[in-house]
């Protein structure tokens, strides 16, 4: 990895960092000038601060940034942030992806593990580099859902698990079958992301990450992970494998095994993030009261999901957001192809829906998950089953 060194206009008067997150908050620190501020397009954010760098908001940007302020952006979601950028009466833009260059993560001060904050540059890298180019088809992350069941039963989960009656693993050979395809029609992914419910509950697991490591089109498998659930020696090996990172949510007394896994992970020299319960809102509801939006309507209640860009696979469909994957896996929203695209159609069509959808039919059955939605408390347990209403055969 190489050292990382940008240089900020002398003629700038003002400088500027999009994105409150990792990259951004690790620039702080490597940048040749002080950071007059964070922009961050998720409200929640505001007022927040890092070494003595305040988060304002987009709307407060609009009053304050003139022709002579440069705007770093350290977001991976570039293309959401640039036509934000763009209504910005700034001198320069600069997507610091396009600067790093397998970069090590000197002067980190963030608190987080010097390999999760590499891995957070890289990530940015990716993206950035890879908006630039076109003609590939990339995506930042892709979710592969490889259980329905979860050791927790969280009444408030957007995944929907407190919905499935009878919960099952995804079977290893169509798992197989499945990412051989998706891997013939991407370019790149940055990352594979491995979700359920709980995915230590699928026993297939570590044959499944012996596998995924093996491919070459995608740099990190990320295995987000409650805890309550010891890892196992006999496949520490596996978990070395220099592709795999964990995200671990710390649920308190839930997460009864914490400190086993994090032991675990430091024996083995293993990277990753350890966390409370980030942003939980009210979404994990299914709606079938006035859901009947208008596009023009659900536009802009797609334009203002949080969600949107976390790319999931499940059942040989590539969807735009884990609710409406798991909504239309339950069969509790109407079948309706604009919802996902299929893993066998061609690289082109999964590519315009992937980069160029409006909205999802089935944007009807949420409650919503912007930025300014209203934070719940996380986690709270139920025994019983959701009931809802299946509307495919």
């Amino acid at each position: 990895m190489n050292q990382f060194k940008y240089n900020v206009d002398p003629s700038i008067d003002k400088v500027f960092i999009y994105g409150f997150g990792f990259t951004g908050k690790w620039l702080t620190s490597n940048i040749d000038r002080k950071v007059d501020g964070f922009i961050d397009t998720d409200i929640k954010k505001k007022g927040e601060k890092f070494n003595g760098v305040e988060v304002f908001s987009y709307e407060d940007a609009k009053n304050f940034v003139d022709p002579k302020t440069e705007i770093i952006i350290s977001t991976v979601d570039i293309f959401d942030v640039v036509p934000l950028i763009d209504k910005l009466d700034k001198q320069k833009v600069t997507p610091i992806g396009y600067f790093l260059d397998n970069t090590k993560a000197n002067n980190n001060t963030t608190g987080e593990q010097d390999e999760y904050i590499e891995y957070s540059l890289r990530t940015v890298e990716y993206s950035h580099k890879n908006y630039r180019d076109k003609n590939k088809l990339f995506i930042r992350s892709l979710d592969l859902m490889i259980t329905e069941r979860c050791s927790l039963k969280c009444q408030d989960c957007s995944n929907l698990m407190q919905y499935y009656k009878s919960p099952k693993n995804m079977d290893f050979e169509d798992l197989k079958k499945e990412m051989k395809i998706v891997c013939e029609k991407f370019d790149f992914i940055n990352e594979i992301r491995l979700i359920g419910g709980e995915p230590f509950m699928n026993k297939e697991i570590y044959k499944i990450l012996e596998w995924l490591c093996e491919f070459k089109k995608f740099e990190k498998i990320v295995i987000y992970t409650n805890a309550t659930i010891p890892l196992k020696e006999d496949y520490s090996d596996i978990l070395q494998n220099n592709k795999i990172i964990f995200s671990i949510t710390d649920y308190g007394s839930l997460s009864k095994n914490t400190k086993v896994v994090t032991d675990f992970l430091d024996k083995y020299k293993i990277p990753y993030r350890i966390h409370t319960p980030e942003y939980w809102t009210d979404s994990g509801r299914l709606v079938y009261e006035n859901n009947n939006k208008t596009p023009a309507e659900l536009k802009e209640f797609f334009s203002d999901c949080c969600a949107k860009n976390l790319y999931t696979v499940l059942g040989e469909k590539i969807y735009r957001c884990p609710f409406v994957a798991n909504a239309d896996n339950l069969k509790a929203i109407p079948n309706d192809k604009n919802n996902y695209v299929s893993i066998h159609d061609t690289k082109e069509n999964i590519k315009n829906h992937l980069y160029n959808t409006e909205y999802l039919p089935g944007c009807n059955y949420c409650k919503g998950r912007s930025f300014e939605s209203v934070e719940i408390k996380p986690a709270i347990q139920t025994k019983r089953i959701f009931d809802y209403k299946k509307l495919q055969d």
